[in-house]
């Protein structure tokens, strides 16, 4: 049985996910491709090896081809699409996407993906407009994806699961996951870190203190966690690899998502 173990001892975002996958050895090309048989076209994902506190890791960011074209820098959400590490702000508005559940399950269910990537994306699309419409007090039909929503974070959820059913993951553990102290801006205003959504997918992990002030675990890495993961210790298991997958802030520790495959 083939085990990926999430160490999260940085937390976890979107980017940070895909670009562990990428690091295990996963052709970025396969994952665009079936992107593109979405409809999810107007990207270009880059992928870049760096150093983060001497570690050789993959990181990864979505630019969308308009910006391109107007010379614009890659939209970053404050809230959850990123790692808080990607906290910029994009002046142009026409960039934001803002889409239902349904629309989401629509363009996952028009595309080519296999069986297990396409279950596995609607399930964690799924469990995140669970815990927005608890968090903001509203129905699942009535949920706006105001960040989630946006292209850069349809292709880090659907790109990590694509990337999972490529590598024949079977399970996905994590350890006890970080908290962290502060507050992000996002589309509903100033929250409290971790953010409400992000405690709500979270409901039933332990947690330990970090001391560390920002954003660990996004909404988005939260959703992967709940929807496809399962906490415990380190599993007993035979090493085939590891992979690093980069954030983009330093609190004073590596920025990193380490994957470590395996099998039982």
């Amino acid at each position: 049985m083939s085990v990926l173990y999430w160490d999260t001892f940085a937390g976890i975002s979107g980017d940070m996910a895909l670009g562990s996958l990428i690091a295990l050895g996963v052709d970025p090309e396969i994952i665009v491709n079936e992107l593109h048989s979405m409809g999810l076209t107007e990207f270009v994902l880059e992928v870049h090896k760096r150093q983060v506190h001497g570690i050789q890791a993959t990181d990864i960011n979505v630019v969308l081809t308009e910006s391109l074209d107007h010379h614009h820098e890659p939209e970053h959400h404050a809230h959850n699409t990123k790692h808080a590490h990607n906290h910029k702000h994009d002046p142009a508005p026409h960039h934001k996407r803002k889409r239902r559940l349904s629309d989401i399950q629509t363009m996952i269910l028009s595309g080519n993906l296999s069986e297990r990537s396409r279950n596995n994306a609607l399930k964690v699309f799924n469990v995140l407009a669970e815990a927005e419409a608890h968090v903001h007090g509203t129905t699942l039909e009535e949920v706006h994806f105001h960040e989630v929503g946006a292209v850069d974070s349809l292709v880090d959820i659907v790109g990590t699961c694509i990337a999972l059913d490529h590598l024949d993951i079977d399970t996905i553990k994590v350890p006890i996951l970080p908290w962290s102290h502060g507050f992000v801006k996002c589309a509903h205003g100033t929250l409290p870190l971790p953010a409400p959504a992000t405690l709500m997918l979270l409901k039933g992990y332990k947690f330990r203190e970090s001391g560390i002030i920002g954003e660990l675990i996004t909404p988005t890495g939260a959703a992967l966690v709940s929807a496809l993961a399962e906490q415990s210790t380190f599993p007993e298991m035979n090493l085939i690899n590891v992979g690093y997958g980069s954030g983009k802030n330093d609190y004073g520790i590596p920025s990193l998502l380490r994957a470590v495959l395996g099998d039982i």
